[in-house]
C-alpha cells in the first residue's frame, strides 16, 4: 500500500515539474518583467504578446488599503489595445481608476504608447468626484539586449473633478532593461512625482530552473521579492515588499498569454 501511494506521488510530481518544462519560452524573462511593470511602463507591452492579468496587493497589511486590477492587452500584428479596471480602498473609500490605451510598434526596436485615465474617488456620506488624465509613453530598444523606456503620467496637467482646485500630480520615469545572458534581466528605473522625491529602483530576475522565475528589488523605499511560476500559457507571480519604516506589501498575480510565442 505504502508503494504505491509513492509510486503515485513520484508520477504527480513528474507531471508537475515536466509539464511546464516544456512549455518555456526563451524570453520569459522579459515577459514576466514587462507584464508586471505594464502599470507604470506600458510601452513595454509592445514587445509581448496579447495576455490577461489579474493583481490583488495589500499595503502594510491593512484590509483598507487593498489594490486589485485586472487588466487586458490585446495584440494584432504591431498595434496593442490595453484596457485595465483597478479599485485601491474598501467599501467607505477608496478610488476606481479606469483606463484604455493604445500603442504601437514601428519595426523592432521604437514603441509608443497612450492611455486615457478615468478616476472615482468615493468616501462615505461624501459626493464621488470624477476626474480624467491621461499618460504617455516611449520605448527604444538599442540592441536585441538592451531596452530603454520613458512614460510621463499627466503632463497635460489635469485637475481632480477636471475643474477643481487641484492638479493631479505630474509624474515621469525612465527606465532600462538589460538581458546579458539568457536566464538573466537586469533593470533600473528612475521616478519623479511633483512635488515629491526621486525614487530610483534596481531589480534582477533569473532562473534557478526553467518553470521558476525569481526576482529582487531594491530601491530607496523598499526592498521586494518575486517568485513565479510558469505553466503551459500560464503565469502565476507573488510578490512581497518591505517599505522602510511602515510596514510589508504582499501581493498575488495571474497571468494567462493568448500568443504562442509563450512556448518558443
Amino acid at each position: 500500500m505504502k508503494t504505491k501511494i509513492i509510486l503515485k506521488l513520484l508520477v504527480i510530481s513528474h507531471l508537475c515539474f515536466a509539464a511546464p518544462i516544456r512549455c518555456l519560452s526563451q524570453d520569459a524573462l522579459f515577459r514576466a518583467f514587462a507584464t508586471e511593470t505594464a502599470t507604470d511602463r506600458p510601452s513595454i507591452g509592445c514587445f509581448v504578446p496579447s495576455y490577461a492579468a489579474l493583481h490583488i496587493r495589500n499595503d502594510f497589511c491593512t484590509k483598507e488599503m487593498t489594490t486589485a486590477e485586472i487588466t487586458g492587452q490585446l495584440t494584432l500584428h504591431k498595434n496593442v489595445l490595453r484596457v485595465s479596471v483597478s479599485h485601491y480602498g474598501y467599501a467607505n473609500y477608496g478610488e476606481l481608476k479606469m483606463s484604455a490605451g493604445y500603442g504601437r510598434q514601428f519595426g523592432d526596436r521604437f514603441a509608443m504608447t497612450a492611455r486615457v485615465f478615468y478616476l472615482m474617488a468615493h468616501a462615505r456620506d461624501y459626493p464621488s468626484r470624477h476626474s480624467l488624465c491621461t499618460d504617455f509613453s516611449i520605448a527604444c530598444s538599442a540592441s536585441p539586449k538592451l531596452l530603454f523606456d520613458a512614460t510621463v503620467y499627466n503632463p497635460f496637467m489635469m485637475r481632480y473633478g477636471v475643474v477643481g482646485q487641484d492638479v493631479i500630480p505630474l509624474r515621469f520615469s525612465i527606465g532600462c532593461t538589460y538581458t546579458p545572458v539568457r536566464k538573466l534581466l537586469l533593470a533600473f528605473a528612475m521616478s519623479k512625482e511633483l512635488h515629491g522625491g526621486w525614487e530610483m529602483d534596481c531589480r534582477f530576475m533569473t532562473q534557478p530552473f526553467p518553470p521558476l522565475l525569481l526576482a529582487a528589488e531594491c530601491s530607496n523605499l523598499r526592498l521586494g521579492i518575486y517568485i513565479g511560476w510558469i505553466i503551459k500559457r500560464f503565469l502565476v507571480s507573488v510578490n512581497a515588499a518591505w517599505y522602510y519604516r511602515i510596514s510589508v506589501s504582499s501581493e498575488i498575480g495571474g497571468f494567462y498569454f493568448h500568443d504562442e510565442t509563450i512556448r518558443r
